[in-house]
């Protein structure tokens, strides 16, 4: 396959041109592979993984072809999602590890193991009949009102402002920690049904009967009320139930919520022969944001909101750059660290496209683009250079990404990557890519014109002498 790049201004395309020749023969397709495959929409009918609609991450069923072509015996996720990678690899008797920095995710995978690793059936009835009398009940429970913060008032009706306080006061008296685990995550599961948002991207719709200011605003329909929607998350969790144990109770995985670029330095030399992963993409998504009624739910504020979103991989125009920060965590340990500088400074083709946007950051959209290309590229060579560390000589490591495109110029991620997986001690063997790309978006389209974008999965093996 050969891949011709090209600059829309009429920019240098030097260095992409020589990424591309030299790792496009590494290009091919999989029939194995799709978008249902490779992304959440695979896990639509999954039990256990269907409970939450959590976007962002692939497929249960990835994860158990990955290990059956592999055959490793310790998996890590350092980018876990809702911990699909890790429940799956324990369920398959694998030692298994998810790192997430998103407590939603997280809490989701906790609530998943407790509920196929020794759980009650029988208590998860007994007290999830009890959760729904609770809900019915008509006196109020202002005292655990849902803590809303600036992003999610008017998100709901009072009708179900007054359930969703009758649950949190249910909950927040229960003693069985494992039933209340799967409860919580089925409330939260439903925050988003029964009220006046809906996820898109990197934004929140709204409603127009929301009660807030709002520029634009669309008809979601019919929205259902908490209680209404958390009975049928609770008939879905009951008839999933057996089948989970089967999916996934073949162990307990190691759930650890925070980031991967302070939590990977303490992670020993050779730990794991697979890594399964899917960082978040370059492409500007503010998860903070779009997961904002769950956050809330779970007691984040307005200040661990920007908290939280500044200690994540820098994908948005918001980060500000953490480069100083790491380094003064690395402290004189730093040998992964130095060597990310060096692969960072070493990649031309990320300069090239810095270049040609600094030249028009009058016309970007948002001139922190500029930082965020940094900051993105920068912090995934650390990750990777923590990686060559960490997996064994002849581990795997498999990524989902996908390219990115910016003010027309398009970085190829999956080639950048691959070079600073080769600088850190792998052997990229495999970039297999869909059949069918992504398309640029529409304002970009419009500019430029339609140019499909690789969307890929990497495959790197440690090589010996790394």
């Amino acid at each position: 396959m050969t891949v011709t790049v090209v600059s829309p201004h009429g920019g240098s395309v030097k260095a992409r041109q020589a990424l591309s020749d030299r790792f496009c023969s590494r290009l091919s397709t999989n029939d194995f592979l799709n978008r249902r495959v490779v992304s959440y929409q695979g896990n639509r009918k999954t039990p256990g993984l269907r409970w939450m609609k959590y976007k962002e991450g692939f497929s249960g069923a990835l994860v158990a072809h990955l290990i059956a072509q592999e055959n490793p015996c310790a998996v890590l996720d350092p980018f876990a999602g809702m911990c699909t990678a890790p429940l799956i690899a324990a369920g398959l008797g694998r030692r298994a590890t998810g790192i997430e920095i998103m407590p939603v995710g997280i809490r989701a995978g906790m609530a998943l193991a407790q509920a196929a690793n020794g759980l009650s059936r029988n208590d998860f009835d007994k007290h999830a009949s009890d959760l729904k009398n609770a809900i019915r009940t008509e006196d109020s429970a202002s005292g655990l009102a849902f803590p809303h913060v600036r992003i999610t008032k008017g998100a709901f009706s009072d009708r179900t402002e007054q359930e969703i306080a009758r649950a949190r006061r249910f909950l927040a008296n229960m003693r069985d920690e494992g039933v209340r685990a799967v409860l919580d995550l089925a409330c939260m599961s439903v925050l988003e049904e029964a009220s006046y948002t809906r996820k898109d991207g990197q934004y929140l719709r709204w409603d127009r009967r929301a009660d807030r200011p709002l520029r634009a605003s669309v008809d979601l329909g019919h929205i259902s009320s908490f209680n209404a929607a958390l009975e049928r998350k609770i008939d879905e969790i009951t008839t999933d139930f057996d089948r989970l144990r089967e999916q996934f109770g073949g162990g307990r995985p190691s759930l650890v919520n925070g980031s991967c670029l302070e939590l990977l330095k303490d992670i020993p030399d050779g730990e794991f022969d697979m890594v399964i992963t899917s960082p978040p993409y370059a492409n500007r998504y503010d998860y903070t944001r779009t997961y904002a009624l769950e956050l809330a739910w779970m007691g984040f504020g307005q200040d661990a909101f920007s908290d939280l979103r500044q200690k994540m991989l820098s994908a948005t125009v918001e980060n500000k750059t953490k480069r100083d920060a790491l380094a003064e965590f690395y402290g004189t340990h730093r040998e992964a660290f130095d060597r990310a500088v060096r692969m960072y400074d070493g990649q031309c083709a990320i300069r090239e496209v810095l270049n040609i946007l600094e030249d028009r950051r009058d016309e970007l959209s948002n001139r922190n683009v500029l930082r965020l290309i940094e900051q993105y590229f920068f912090e995934m060579a650390l990750v990777i250079s923590e990686l060559g560390r960490i997996v064994c000589p002849g581990g795997v490591v498999i990524m989902v990404n996908d390219n990115v495109q910016y003010h027309g110029e398009e970085l190829p991620v999956d080639f950048i990557l691959s070079d600073f997986a080769e600088m850190a001690g792998f052997r990229c063997s495999t970039i297999w890519h869909l059949a069918r790309g992504k398309g640029n978006s529409s304002q970009q389209m419009a500019r430029f014109g339609r140019q499909e974008l690789r969307k890929c999965v990497y495959r790197w093996v440690r090589r010996d002498d790394g």
